[in-house]
């Protein structure tokens, strides 16, 4: 049963000191260290001469409650007229009630020097008093009826003990509640070192990058200086010229291939049947699919005869009926036709190849492959100096974003200064203060 003296109305938690307002105090980064360790000893000393003010006042209660337990234990209660039973119950309540109002409030408190102490008296008060209380609450009904004038002395005294002890605690919490603020404000100097850090190594990562981009871009300018010195030569020019002729020989020969194609298709149906009826060798048999096929392609002096043999042999098979046409004489007009224009067919295929060869061979005395090294090295340069630029302007933004979470937490920091110390500071820094 609860004795009643913990049912004192509830302490209001002592509000955290508000910050002076005042004209704010600039510091630098390098003066924080110092400020929280000035904090930490104010502080503490302050909590310890507070506290010692409070262990008088809880030694003196105690003594008051251990004088109230004399008392009650010279007192016989008038035991002689109750019932043997209920003596029983109240010499054992008296005397365990008594009992732990001498073990655990007369003991002597150590003295309060360092923060250590504050906490090591909090724990033995905190502890003796509870376990007085646990002992009167068991008794509450013994001392309430059968030691009512000691009942209320109890439970006052153990109500203003108790108090005393949560302004112990409160101011405990109090010294906590602010090393957490300054331990928030180490931790927010870390992370300014380490976002220093960052924006070192990013910034030595640009500088890299800044002579990289330098050297690609002096690249670019000696391989476009090459380039122009190349093309401004009469080489060049040469190449130039003879590269025109050859895409212009070759539409010529473009057109004169369609053109005696044009001529074998006349002839196309005869050749292609031909093949089956034909009793020629085998590579002329793959011949005649050549030429129903690709004529153009097996025109030569080399193969001049016996592509007349073929010729003459379809032609031998169209008038015997062995291969079949619509019109025998529009065939055999057709590959006469093509019998006496192969040998300029050939010719005009001939003259093509030679023309060809000669300006390829005027075209191979310009090096050429120098030239497109140098248009490929120049691409490789663009897009390196592409690359470069964008990873410069990347950097440029983490640069500004770690900046701006160094702005963020020193704003952070300033309120927590305020708080822990009352106050107001304004920490000066420049630019080269984010760099180590």
């Amino acid at each position: 049963m609860v004795f009643g003296w913990g049912k004192k109305k509830q302490l209001v938690e002592e509000a955290r000191e508000q910050p002076v307002i005042s004209t704010p105090k600039e510091i630098t980064l390098e003066n924080i260290p110092g400020i929280i360790v000035d904090i930490t000893n104010l502080r503490q000393k302050t909590l310890i001469a507070e506290i010692k003010s409070f262990q008088k006042k809880i030694d003196s209660d105690r003594k008051v409650i251990s004088s109230i337990a004399s008392e009650l234990e010279k007192d016989s209660l008038n035991i002689d007229d109750m019932d043997p039973h209920l003596v029983i119950l109240v010499n054992r309540g008296k005397k365990e009630v008594i009992s732990a109002i001498q073990n655990e409030l007369q003991t002597e408190f150590s003295n309060i020097d360092t923060f250590a102490n504050v906490l090591d008296f909090q724990r033995s008060s905190s502890r003796g008093i509870k376990k007085v209380g646990d002992m009167l609450g068991n008794h509450s009904r013994v001392i309430h009826i059968f030691a009512k004038k000691y009942a209320k002395k109890l439970k006052n005294d153990m109500g203003i003990l108790k108090n005393n002890l949560d302004e112990v605690n409160s101011l405990i919490s109090n010294y906590n509640s602010n090393q957490e603020l300054l331990d928030e404000i180490k931790k927010s100097l870390d992370d300014i070192s380490n976002a220093k850090n960052d924006i070192e190594k990013i910034e030595r990562r640009k500088t890299e990058l800044e002579k990289l981009l330098d050297t690609e871009q002096q690249s670019q300018v000696n391989l476009k200086a090459e380039i122009d010195q190349v093309k401004s030569s009469s080489e060049y020019e040469e190449f130039q010229i003879t590269q025109e002729k050859i895409i212009s020989l070759l539409n010529d020969e473009k057109a004169t291939k369609h053109g005696i194609e044009e001529q074998f298709i006349k002839i196309s149906r005869p050749l292609n049947k031909y093949v089956y009826v034909s009793s020629l060798d085998k590579p002329l048999k793959i011949m005649v699919g050549e030429l129903a096929k690709s004529p153009y392609n097996i025109l030569s002096e080399s193969n001049e005869s016996n592509i007349k043999t073929i010729l003459n042999s379809v032609r031998s098979n169209v008038e015997s009926g062995s291969v079949s046409v619509k019109d025998i004489q529009k065939s055999k007009h057709a590959i006469n036709e093509i019998y006496e224009s192969l040998p300029e067919f050939i010719k005009q295929k001939a003259s093509f190849t030679e023309k060809k060869s000669e300006l390829d061979h005027k075209s191979s005395l310009f090096d050429s492959n120098s030239l497109n090294k140098l248009s490929d090295d120049l691409k490789k340069s663009q897009f390196n100096i592409s690359d470069t630029e964008s990873k410069i302007s990347d950097i440029a933004k983490q640069t500004d974003s770690s900046k701006n979470s160094i702005y963020d937490i020193i704003s952070k920091l300033e309120l927590n200064l305020r708080q822990a110390s009352s106050i107001a500071y304004k920490l000066s820094y420049n630019e080269n203060d984010f760099q180590n």
